[in-house]
């Protein structure tokens, strides 16, 4: 039986951690998880994971090329998933945010980017906030396709600290690929959501705030697209393996969008605690809509979507009205 070696980094945080689990299902499959835990925790899902046959661990800073050199080398597929997220971090520590979005991925790809013997895919997990820029100074279309230019607004926002690294590792790694002859796909990951996603994000947070009785919300008007978190690891999979993708920037999301503060009144519906909400101004920088254009997804690959966002928002809901610690 020929067995699959994926690496995943970011392997204890969301994405990460749903997707390592996903497939380490599979024993004709090899998971190599890669975290430095500075925001995903060893908690027991993620201890039942690795304890696992055919699931390895390693606890590696990646901005330090000496701790990489501890990796297996022969790896067929490598799902760049590290960052430091969390739209709070965004502001709070945006230097460290910079350093653990863009360094790991050059030193991941001097110890894995190479041809003979190389991967069949680095897939790097890039984010729809590469141009929000283009969509709040430009009022470009939304929903936005990948052709959308990218551009960086006020390098003086520490918002921009994310978007701009994750911009940085697009050329990077298309760079990258193009000089050292390795397969690659880059993913623009759409809002996804779902159990064990962490704090800093607007459904925990409100989740959070639902079991304090306490109803603040910021951005009411805005916009987004949720996808849940077992449609994301599918979509995942599926750019990862599929021929056409090479090469190519996807984005993976749900069409359809909300409003924040319909996002509020179908949470306090399903979860039964209601009150009055108390509306806040977005945070600067914040886009008003974000909603992707998914017909490349959908044309190579034959995605669809399966988890409707009230379904998804009572799994997720059930998991977090139930927990006293709200962090990975």
């Amino acid at each position: 039986m020929s067995m699959t070696t994926y690496l995943i980094t970011g392997a204890a945080g969301f994405i990460g951690y749903h997707l390592a689990e996903y497939l380490s299902e599979d024993p004709r499959h090899q998971v190599i998880c890669v975290d430095n835990h500075l925001r995903g925790g060893l908690d027991m899902m993620y201890r039942r994971l690795i304890a696992k046959s055919n699931v390895e661990h390693y606890s590696i800073d990646l901005t330090n090329p000496d701790e990489i050199s501890r990796l297996p080398k022969n790896v067929d597929i490598l799902f760049h998933l590290a960052a430091l997220n969390g739209t709070q971090n965004f502001y709070e520590r945006p230097y460290e945010v910079i350093r653990h979005c863009t360094l790991p991925t050059f030193y991941l790809i001097d110890y894995y980017g190479k041809k003979e013997p190389g991967l069949k895919r680095f897939v790097y997990a890039s984010t729809s906030e590469t141009y929000a820029g283009t969509v709040s100074s430009f009022q470009w279309p939304v929903p936005t396709s990948e052709e959308v230019p990218l551009c960086i607004p006020d390098v003086k926002n520490p918002r921009w600290s994310y978007g701009a690294s994750k911009i940085h590792g697009e050329v990077t790694i298309q760079q990258a690929a193009a000089s050292k002859g390795f397969p690659f796909t880059v993913i623009r990951y759409h809002n996804v959501y779902g159990p064990r996603m962490g704090d800093k994000h607007v459904i925990p947070d409100f989740a959070e705030r639902l079991t304090r009785r306490k109803f603040d919300l910021y951005g009411s008007e805005d916009t987004r697209s949720f996808l849940y978190i077992d449609d994301a690891v599918q979509a995942t999979i599926l750019c990862a393996h599929e021929t056409m993708t090479k090469g190519e920037i996807m984005n993976v999301g749900s069409p359809h969008e909300i409003r924040i503060k319909d996002l509020a009144a179908m949470m306090m519906d399903i979860s039964g605690i209601r009150g009055e909400l108390v509306l806040h101004a977005s945070p600067e920088g914040s886009v008003s809509r974000r909603a992707p254009v998914i017909n490349k997804l959908q044309e190579l690959t034959n995605y669809q979507e399966t988890v409707p966002l009230e379904e998804g928002l009572r799994r997720t809901l059930a998991y977090y009205l139930n927990r006293d610690d709200y962090s990975i």
